[in-house]
């Protein structure tokens, strides 16, 4: 059984996508072997499809994204992405991962974002970049 829930920032799906890079593969590939699970809500999915969706970046991508959509609408837990959270983070655009968190009751966001790591956690939802969730789960 998965021992924590995880928010993870479109910029990191896209990332994975353009570069493979060590760390955010070894974090895909403990998601896919359940060891944690990965929250997102119906606002952070349409985001993420319209980011993959950029002819710019589709030229780029080392990976198939129709592929990772399809285990991420499969396999992620889907809050209900009712809540609002507003001012919280000191760019609006970021509070849907904070929101989703909290919905989903979150243990951790994982991000490269400024405007959320500043703010290290929010109502005891750690906010960590990826090398740091990586060395919790791998801790666990």
């Amino acid at each position: 059984m998965p021992t924590s829930r995880a928010v993870l920032d479109t910029n990191l799906i896209v990332s994975y996508l353009l570069t493979q890079g060590d760390t955010l593969s070894r974090i895909i590939d403990h998601w896919e072997r359940g060891s944690f699970v990965y929250l997102i809500s119906p606002p952070m999915f349409v985001e993420l499809k319209a980011v993959l969706a950029r002819p710019r970046l589709q030229r780029s991508m080392s990976a198939d994204p129709q592929a990772l959509l399809e285990v991420v609408e499969n396999d992620a837990m889907f809050t209900a992405g009712t809540l609002s959270l507003a001012g919280v983070s000191r760019d609006p655009k970021d509070d849907i991962f904070l929101a989703c968190a909290v919905e989903g009751n979150a243990d951790y966001i994982v991000t490269g974002d400024a405007d959320l790591l500043v703010l290290k956690e929010h109502e005891g939802i750690k906010i960590l970049r990826p090398h740091d969730f990586l060395g919790e789960l791998e801790a666990e």
